[in-house]
């Protein structure tokens, strides 16, 4: 006699108990059998006592009675009392019995879901095809195959309808002597009779409502501290605008926010906006609060200043020293260097805040959810503080400007043309006495508004005063393009020469009512450029020098005997210092023999 298969059918009903019906099919091969073995049936289960063995084939059926084995827990003994048993053949029967899930602990909890576990009882050789039917009470959530270490082998098929799910589980093959063990996730809204404390939560606790102040005083902490933040941002915000204010008057500009906001209300609205984009970066929309973000920076961030146009005062053009005018000397200090990232006090400050922010950020991760990145993202509103109206954007000094464009320009020029015949200077138009700016070559501390480099050679055309190498600054006052002005006498022999090189070059009266100034520029806005046009005109309006001509030659004189006439002698000695004279010496003498 072999057990061929078992099918198994588990209707749950809304107060946990279950009925569990087997499908058993067993194959005599010889010999009558009257008693059956079932063995693995839970004992707190209360048995169907009569059940009927069917042919296969058809045929008479045969009643049995069901006992529990006195001697074996969990073991059904299926009797026939009648007749000499089962002869050979194939015969089904159908055994069930009722467990209560939950006094049985094979329902329990599993997470918000029930998890329901039956063992099967252990096939005695083995069979393929196994399977078990879970069919419950419609629930808004449908049954579904548990995560065990046989789920990997099981398949799942679910058949939902408006009274019943029902959840068909299959195994391929289940081996010899193994008690599998079969496991849904089920709803809880499925057992609604169902009570048991250990399923159920327990009722909340009732408890008295808290006080007024009591209840809302972590809001009203919350509160207070966004309130300091934004009172912190704002006077942070106040001291940069009224930095680069200042700095912008010591340069003659006008400091120019990004976002100009009237009555001066700018830094409390940058407070407010940069702590509701925060708040809202934590508890509402990321997008508003990147889009807040974006408008605190706006409101933070500075344009470079505009240059005042006044017209200039009187001055003087002096000679000044090339170290204080063309050379980069050390910077004076300006009230936005401790809020300007380029500076080293600005970097520490900059990095400590850095380090306060990753700082909270990492202490309130468990106490504020997202908090180590929404304040990252919120703090990007005090890059603008740090990085715009800095010195870089500042309207540079004229000796700023001089130190860019006139230093490489002379630099070129000693290239390209010997300045040993040069004469090279570095004049600026002093406005009054300072601490600001250049030392002329005394030594004393001027103030300058423009500086420019002044040549001629020695040897110059006559009525040449000077070519000079200016800066022609641009209207926003953050660049310059160089320039040349030719200064001369007017009707001068360099007159005349400027004439032709300049054709067409309109004259402009100089500093004098005789001088006159042409305007020139180079081909390119570059400072070698400008140095190859200086060479230029140095060269074409140079005159000639003394030390370029050539020693004239000696006589040459005959040291022999005079063989000439006194007459001869006393005319040809008078004319021996001119070209016309040495030539007529050197032929004469080169006819007398040696």
């Amino acid at each position: 006699m072999h057990e061929t298969s078992d099918d198994v059918r588990i209707e749950v009903e809304p107060d946990g108990m279950a009925t569990v019906q087997h499908h058993l099919r067993y194959r005599v091969v010889a010999g009558n059998f009257k008693t059956f073995e079932l063995v693995g049936v839970d004992p707190r289960g209360e048995i169907t006592p009569e059940v009927a063995f069917t042919p296969e084939k058809g045929g008479t059926e045969v009643i049995a009675r069901v006992e529990r084995a006195p001697k074996a827990p969990g073991t059904l003994h299926i009797m026939i009392d009648e007749g000499k048993g089962l002869g050979r053949g194939t015969y089904v029967v159908d055994v069930s019995y009722r467990l209560d899930l939950v006094a049985t602990k094979m329902l329990t909890r599993d997470g918000a879901m029930w998890k329901l576990a039956w063992t099967a009882p252990p096939a005695p050789e083995g069979h393929d095809g196994a399977r078990v039917v879970f069919q419950l009470p419609a629930a808004p959530t449908g049954p579904r195959l548990a995560a065990t270490a046989e789920s990997t082998t099981t398949l799942s098929t679910l058949r939902r309808s408006a009274e019943r799910d029902e959840l068909e589980l299959v195994r391929a093959h289940v081996p010899r002597g193994e008690a599998v063990t079969w496991a849904a996730r089920v709803d809880p809204k499925a057992f609604p009779r169902v009570s048991a404390s250990e399923l159920r939560a327990p009722p909340p606790a009732s408890v008295e409502p808290p006080s007024l102040i009591g209840s809302n005083l972590k809001r009203a902490l919350v509160a207070c501290g966004f309130a300091v933040l934004a009172v912190l941002l704002a006077a942070l915000l106040r001291d940069k605008q009224k930095a680069v204010r200042a700095a912008a008057a010591l340069r003659t500009a006008r400091a120019r926010p990004l976002v100009a906001l009237p009555w001066g209300t700018g830094p409390f609205a940058y407070g407010i906006v940069a702590s509701l984009a925060l708040a809202s970066l934590l508890w509402w929309s990321p997008i508003a609060g990147a889009l807040l973000v974006a408008l605190g920076m706006a409101l933070a961030a500075h344009r470079s200043p505009l240059p005042i146009t006044r017209p200039r005062g009187p001055g003087a053009w002096r000679p000044v020293s090339d170290p204080q005018a063309l050379l980069p000397g050390r910077l004076a200090p300006l009230p936005t260097d401790a809020l300007d990232v380029a500076t080293t006090r600005a970097r520490l400050v900059f990095a400590a805040i850095a380090c306060g922010v990753v700082a909270i950020a990492w202490l309130l991760r468990a106490r504020v959810p997202q908090i180590s990145i929404a304040l990252p993202l919120a703090s990007a509103v005090l890059v603008p503080i740090f990085v715009t109206g800095t010195r870089s954007q500042m309207v540079p000094t004229p000796t700023e400007l001089a130190s860019r464009i006139l230093r490489p320009a002379r630099d070129a020029l000693a290239s390209a043309i010997d300045l040993a015949h040069v004469e090279v200077n570095t004049i600026g138009r002093v406005v009054g006495a300072g601490v600001a700016g250049a030392r002329d070559a005394g030594g004393t501390s001027q103030a300058v508004d423009e500086v420019r480099l002044s040549c001629a050679p020695h040897d110059r055309t006559p009525g040449l005063r000077s070519i000079e190498l200016a800066l022609a600054t641009c209207p926003r006052g953050h660049g310059a393009v160089p320039e040349v002005f030719v200064r001369f006498d007017d009707g001068s022999a360099a007159a005349e020469r400027i004439a032709r090189l300049a054709r067409g070059v309109p004259l402009v009266p100089g500093r004098t009512p005789e001088e006159r100034v042409v305007r020139l520029f180079p081909e390119e806005a570059t400072p070698r450029a400008a140095a190859a046009l200086v060479a230029k005109l140095v060269l074409s309006l140079e005159g000639r020098r003394a030390t370029d001509r050539p020693d004239p030659p000696d006589p040459i004189r005959w040291k022999g005997k005079e063989r000439r006439s006194p007459r001869a002698a006393a005319r040809t000695s008078g004319v021996g210092g001119s070209p016309l004279g040495l030539a007529c010496v050197a032929v004469a003498t080169s006819a007398v023999p040696a």
